[in-house]
């Protein structure tokens, strides 16, 4: 009796463990063009003839973001750094098409790409 009591136990938590969704994070790429998120979001502003805006935006602690090709999806972006802004990375980049490689996390219904690589494919 005790017996049959602990298998159906244990099944009952691999059940809900084989259910769970995976806790690990998943790496992804991501490509896109790095914006100057502020002055996307007001005007839609991007392209090599916002370059120059967009860097000096980011030189004033504005957020670089990555706007996703085919979706045009705007990707918030975080430094795998703690308490570093990842503009110093991206400025280089600014209006250019990049793939960005690194892992989501998401809390309070907002989602970053914590960055863990990023590859220039080409100038706009």
């Amino acid at each position: 009796m005790k017996r049959a009591y602990y298998l159906s136990i244990a099944l009952v938590v691999c059940v809900i463990a084989v259910s769970m969704p995976s806790m690990a994070a998943q790496q992804v790429t991501v490509r896109g063009e790095i914006i100057d998120s502020v002055c996307f979001i007001k005007m839609g502003a991007r392209g090599a003839d916002h370059r120059d805006c967009a860097q000096t935006c980011a030189d004033n602690g504005i957020p670089l973001a990555l706007l996703e090709e085919g979706t045009d999806q705007l990707i918030w972006l975080a430094s795998s750094t703690s308490m570093q802004s990842p503009n110093d990375d991206l400025k280089a980049h600014a209006s250019h098409t990049v793939e960005i490689t690194g892992e989501y996390a998401e809390r309070g219904g907002v989602k970053i790409l914590v960055i863990s690589e990023i590859k220039h494919i080409s100038a706009n």
